[in-house]
């Protein structure tokens, strides 16, 4: 066995900082997905497989930062890269598809949740600030920005060095990333108008660019551009420039294809949806035309 491959089937660590939230919204979602359950009207908002994709979401977070990938990710940088883009394009997109907005609300107690109904469906700061924050623009440049900007030298060299920052990084990574999903989902609570399919597909396709131009800079520099990673270990046999090679790869070619292959859903999805809807017409139109038919040959038989 590759040592590697060794190493990401070792002991996970049991970080608290990470458990008790994924612990604490886990339950919140269970039993909310449980009281839904009940009432028939309810089942399509926790259907089935909402429920396998927000627990697969948990469970891809609690891989990324309690798996044997977050030591690795100290000593490797392409095992950091592969951290991150854990939590950016696969723990938030899949934690959306489960719905969490009202599944969880119904998880709480009856004066929480009727509170924060009306603190986000009434005329309030929480669903005015919630609305200037869930336009797709600021969605976009927020998730941008931060992404980009942890990958500054000294910004990346101090999280690693520093356990609070690197829990932030983490955590604000994760955090923006929920907010750039938003609007491709269009999870609940929905405070703008659905964005049309196609402006879904440009608005992930827009990430592309500078994540691969970003990419492309790690994966080619002559030198180390994160010098912590000269200060630990070497391990399986790779020098921290070849290193920094695969992970500016990784940043490179495989989030811009997960972007891509998002695009390429969504266009299938929007095709479907286009194609049902023709369907639907030519129905309606079928019926409409048998009805006619059915009036003319009533007042043939009346007139006879």
């Amino acid at each position: 066995m590759h040592p590697l491959l060794r190493a990401l089937l070792g002991p996970w660590e049991l970080r608290w900082e990470v458990l008790i939230p994924l612990v604490f919204f886990g339950s919140l979602y269970a039993l909310g997905w449980v009281r839904l359950r009940r009432q028939s009207r309810t089942q399509k908002v926790a259907s089935q497989w909402r429920l396998t994709m927000y627990y697969l979401g948990l469970g891809s977070i609690a891989l990324a930062l309690m798996s044997p990938i977050d030591w690795l990710g100290t000593q490797l940088l392409t095992m950091h890269m592969v951290q991150h883009k854990i939590l950016v394009m696969v723990s938030a997109p899949l934690i959306w598809l489960g719905n969490p907005y009202p599944v969880a609300l119904w998880g709480l107690p009856l004066p929480v949740r009727r509170a924060l109904t009306a603190g986000i469906a009434g005329d309030t700061w929480l669903r005015s600030s919630l609305k200037a924050l869930g336009q797709p623009a600021i969605c976009w440049l927020v998730f941008t920005f931060t992404y980009l900007a942890w990958h500054d030298p000294f910004l990346y060299d101090l999280a690693l060095r520093v356990e609070w920052v690197h829990n932030l990084e983490h955590l604000t990574f994760f955090l923006t990333a929920m907010l750039f999903w938003w609007p491709v989902v269009n999870g609940a609570p929905r405070l703008h108008k659905s964005m049309p399919y196609w402006g879904r597909i440009l608005f992930v396709l827009a990430f592309v660019p500078p994540n691969a131009i970003a990419g492309f800079a790690i994966a080619n520099s002559p030198e180390v551009i994160y010098t912590y990673y000269t200060t630990v270990p070497r391990l399986y046999g790779m020098s921290a420039l070849e290193d920094q090679m695969i992970g500016g790869a990784v940043m490179w070619v495989w989030s811009s294809e997960m972007m891509i292959d998002v695009a390429v859903i969504m266009l299938g999805v929007m095709s479907l949806k286009e194609r049902k809807r023709k369907q639907k017409q030519v129905e309606a139109a079928k019926v409409a035309q048998k009805t006619l038919s059915e009036r003319r040959l009533d007042r043939v038989e009346v007139i006879g």
